[in-house]
């Protein structure tokens, strides 16, 4: 699994929106689909998606301990 699949499974599993992770993240829906899509890979807001989906920022980039919180 990579970065963009991590994200989107864990926005889908919080019952979220692309526009509500990109409001929380102070970033555009557009860049939230992007960044899924796997055309963005290294988003520069990555601490803040972490934040709002409520877990690591390490465990979206590298898969590390699912269970870490922001």
């Amino acid at each position: 699994m990579n970065l963009a699949s991590r994200i989107k499974q864990r926005r889908i599993e919080l019952k979220m929106t692309q526009t509500k992770l990109a409001e929380l993240s102070g970033v555009s829906q557009q860049a939230i689909n992007r960044i899924e899509s796997g055309i963005i890979a290294r988003p520069r807001y990555l601490l803040e998606m972490a934040q709002a989906l409520e877990c690591s920022a390490s465990w979206l980039v590298n898969g590390d301990n699912p269970n870490d919180k922001a």
